[in-house]
């Protein structure tokens, strides 16, 4: 990093402007949600955009992971491109589509490609994940690493306490700052894809099972949402949770009358799969919500990127 921070090295640029979200943290920081919230807001403005990603733990038909696919099933025309190379993967995405804008997934650590926004997901109990660096603790890189961050959106999860609009520590070292919450959206049904409304959850008797990072705000999501969780199995960040628990927890469920929960990340890993387990099973889908503070500095700075207003 000490190349790219004292300019020894120089990133590459592509045609059209960047967005580059990213954590300091590894994992569980509300990456994925702002990505798909940034992909809906350009649509909203009538804005083109591709995705860039490196595409860890890639697989399946689609060879796309699990971030990819989610975005895939929001968005269906998506353009998306997965290489180990941002660079050439954004010259091979622009080849083959029109876009006006890309969003760099998970880059705030991938210094060679050129982005026109940082923009940074920390948790807004903690922007500093405890502080201790990875294997000991959460942190991809120092604290002070944020200084660089354009602007840092401080999540907050379901359950936490509204925060202070401004934390001190991310303000002295002198990066913008807004809150955003990530909140239930709703429940979607497994095989058919019938949307539920979450008021469904309420009183409901579930299993859960989970291959994130932090699982333990998932099950809080729930109980937020009124759910009595009879079962938690947890496995590491990205594992694809095993087919015969999946079956076998199906089967319970069905004899009990409660629902097996499923995260929107898990299902997209089973999509993946071939074939595609028809368990049935019920996907907790989430989002991130911009206030409107934070939705009106993004827009702005969505407009400076690409030359509207005055």
């Amino acid at each position: 990093m000490a190349s790219w921070d004292l300019g020894l090295r120089r990133p590459r640029r592509l045609p059209v402007p960047v967005i580059s979200v990213g954590n300091l943290a590894a994992g569980g920081t509300g990456k994925t949600p702002l990505v798909l919230a940034l992909c809906g807001l350009c649509r909203e403005r009538g804005v083109s955009v591709g995705v860039l990603a490196r595409g860890y733990g890639g697989r399946g038909r689609d060879g796309l992971n699990d971030e990819g696919r989610m975005l895939a099933r929001r968005f269906p025309d998506l353009p998306q491109a997965q290489r180990p190379d941002r660079y050439e993967a954004g010259l091979r995405l622009l080849g083959e589509k029109k876009v006006d804008l890309l969003v760099l997934d998970d880059g705030f650590q991938h210094r060679r490609l050129h982005r026109d926004l940082d923009l940074v997901c920390v948790p807004a109990s903690d922007p500093f994940s405890g502080g201790a660096m990875l294997p000991a603790g959460w942190l991809r890189e120092p604290p002070e690493a944020l200084g660089r961050a354009d602007l840092c959106l401080r999540v907050v999860e379901a359950g936490e306490p509204e925060p202070e609009e401004e934390d001190p520590r991310l303000a002295e070292l002198g990066v913008a700052q807004v809150l955003v919450r990530r909140a239930a959206l709703d429940i979607e049904r497994r095989p058919g894809g019938e949307r539920l409304p979450l008021e469904t959850l309420r009183g409901r008797r579930v299993r859960a099972l989970a291959g994130i990072a932090r699982p333990e705000r998932f099950a809080r999501a729930l109980r937020e949402c009124g759910a009595e969780i009879l079962e938690r199995r947890w496995f590491r960040d990205h594992s694809k949770i095993p087919r015969a628990l999946l079956e076998e927890t199906g089967r319970t469920c069905a004899e009990e009358g409660s629902w097996l929960l499923l995260t929107e990340k898990d299902e997209a890993r089973l999509l993946g799969a071939d074939p595609v387990p028809e368990v049935e099973r019920y996907v907790f889908r989430q989002e991130l919500r911009f206030p409107p503070a934070a939705r009106s500095l993004l827009e702005s700075r969505l407009d400076q990127l690409l030359g509207r207003g005055a």
